[in-house]
C-alpha cells in the first residue's frame, strides 16, 4: 500500500466530525440498522430476470432474489428435469417458469438479466451465448476451470454493451467496502500480513439415482471439472487480500490432502493451506477444510496501527496500544473476540447518523448476505446501465490465482505467477 498521508488526514476528519453528532447521541438499546430510503428507492424497477443451474449455489442465488424488490425471476433452468430436484428451486420461485435448456432461457424477450449458476466447468458457452443474445449476465466464481476458457468469459463480458458482472460476491459487500475505507486511509498502518479461512465440515459427495447423474452431480470431486476448495470457495477470500493489500500475489506455496472423506472418491483435497506472498513481504495465509466447522469463515488483515477481523456482515478494528487515537472509537461499541477486544466496525454509519441513530449501538443486519448484496448490485447496474460493483478484469484475475493456488497445492511446488497471466 502507498504512503496515504493525505487520506487519513481526511478520514481522521470525518471521523472526528462524526464522533461530535455521535457524543450528543443516547441510545438505551441495540436496534437494527435499516437502510435510508427515498420513495424512489423503496420500489425499485423491476427487472425480468433468470437464473440457470438450480443446484445449491443456484438455489441459494433464488432465494436472495425472493427477498429483493424488483428481481422479477421470470425463469428458471436446468438440464436435469427430476421432478423433486425442480421442485426445491420452484418452491423458492412459484411463478417462475421452468426450462430443460439454457437457449431457451435466451431466446426470451421478456428476461433481460441472466445468473450462470452451473457448474464451473460449464459457464463458458452459456455466457458467451448469454452475452451475443444481449442479457446483462452475473456468472458465479471461480469463471471457468480453464483459464482459456475464463479468459473468453472476461473478454467478453468487457467487450459487451450490457452488464457483466462475475460472482465476487465480497466486492459488492457493504462490510468489506466499509473496512477497506479504513485500510485505503492509512488507519492500519503498515501492513504486516493476512489470513483468511474457510471451515464447514461436510461431504461434496452427492447420492444420484443413476451413475450418469452421479457423475454430473459430483464435478467438485474431480481434477478435471473443479479447482477444489482455493478455487470453488477460497477465490473470494484470496480476492478480497488483493483487493485490499491493492496488489497482485507474487508467488503461492500450498499445501493439501485428503484428511476426512477418505472414501468419497476425491481427486481434490478435502483440506488446503496456502501461503500467497505479495509485494512488500507481506504474506497471506488461507486455510479451508471440509473436515470441521469450527471458527467459520472470515478474513484478517494486520498491521502496525490495528488488526481488522471481517465475517461476512461484521467486523471487528483491533487496536495496538501505540497507535494513535482516531477519536470516535471511543464512542463505538466494543466486543470480546477471544482473548481481545475489537471495536465494531458498524457500515452505513452516515446514514444511521442521518437517521438519529448511533452507530456504536446499532447491531449489524447479517440477513442481508453478500451474495444478497451482489445480487442487488447487479440488478442495480441493469437498470442504470451503469459499471458493475466488479468487473471482468477483476473476476478474471481473481480466477487466475484461484486457480494457480490450487495447481500449488496439487503438485506441491511453489507458482510464481507471471504478469501476462493477469492480462486480457
Amino acid at each position: 500500500m502507498t504512503d496515504t498521508s493525505h487520506n487519513r488526514r481526511d478520514f481522521l476528519k470525518g471521523v472526528t466530525l462524526s464522533s461530535v453528532g455521535l457524543a450528543a447521541m443516547a441510545a438505551e438499546e441495540i436496534v437494527l440498522a435499516e437502510p435510508l430510503q427515498t420513495a424512489a428507492q423503496a420500489a425499485p424497477a423491476p427487472v425480468s430476470c433468470a437464473v440457470i443451474g438450480l443446484g445449491p449455489q443456484g438455489r441459494e442465488i433464488l432465494g436472495s432474489l425472493a427477498k429483493l424488490p424488483g428481481a422479477a425471476v421470470a425463469a428458471i433452468c436446468d438440464n436435469y428435469t427430476s421432478p423433486a430436484y425442480v421442485k426445491r428451486a420452484q418452491d423458492i420461485v412459484p411463478k417462475a417458469a421452468f426450462l430443460d435448456d439454457y437457449r431457451k432461457v435466451l431466446a426470451l424477450p421478456a428476461v433481460k438479466a441472466v445468473f450462470v449458476a452451473t457448474p464451473t466447468h460449464l459457464h463458458r458457452q452459456i455466457v458467451l451465448d448469454a452475452l451475443q443474445a444481449g442479457k446483462h449476465v452475473y456468472c458465479e466464481a471461480p469463471l471457468a476451470v480453464d483459464l482459456a476458457d475464463a479468459r473468453a468469459i472476461a473478454q467478453a463480458g468487457a467487450a459487451a454493451k450490457t452488464v457483466f458482472q462475475p460472482g465476487l460476491q465480497y466486492r459488492a459487500n457493504k462490510m468489506h467496502a466499509h473496512v477497506l475505507k479504513f485500510l485505503r486511509s492509512g488507519a492500519i498502518g503498515r501492513p504486516a500480513g493476512g489470513r483468511g479461512q474457510w471451515q464447514k465440515k461436510g461431504s461434496w459427495k452427492r447420492a444420484a439415482p443413476s451413475p450418469e447423474r452421479e457423475q454430473a452431480l459430483n464435478w467438485r470431486l474431480k481434477k478435471a471439472t473443479s479447482l477444489g476448495l482455493p478455487g470453488e470457495v477460497g477465490i473470494h477470500s484470496l480476492d478480497v487480500a488483493a483487493w485490499f493489500l491493492k496488489a497482485l500475489p507474487i508467488s503461492v506455496q500450498g499445501f493439501g490432502g485428503t484428511v476426512q472423506w477418505t472414501a468419497d472418491g476425491m481427486e481434490v483435497p478435502d483440506t488446503v493451506q496456502c501461503v500467497l506472498e505479495f509485494p512488500r513481504n507481506v504474506r497471506f495465509l488461507y486455510h479451508a477444510t471440509l473436515a470441521s466447522s469450527f471458527d467459520g469463515t472470515y478474513e484478517v488483515l494486520c498491521g502496525s496501527d490495528c488488526t481488522i477481523l471481517v465475517r461476512d456482515q461484521r467486523a471487528w478494528m483491533f487496536k495496538e496500544t501505540d497507535s494513535p487515537l482516531l477519536g470516535w472509537e471511543v464512542y463505538a461499541r466494543k466486543d470480546k473476540i477471544g482473548d481481545e477486544t475489537g471495536i465494531a466496525l458498524v457500515a452505513d454509519s452516515t446514514k444511521l447518523l442521518a437517521q438519529g441513530k448511533e452507530p456504536g449501538k446499532v447491531g449489524q443486519d447479517v440477513s442481508k448476505t453478500s451474495l444478497y448484496q451482489a445480487c442487488e448490485s447487479f440488478l442495480d447496474s441493469v437498470r442504470a446501465n451503469k459499471k458493475p460493483a466488479v468487473g471482468a478484469l477483476e473476476g478474471f484475475q481473481a480466477t487466475v490465482i484461484a486457480a494457480k493456488t490450487h495447481e500449488a497445492v496439487m503438485t506441491g511446488q511453489r507458482v510464481v505467477f507471471q504478469k501476462e497471466w493477469f492480462e486480457l
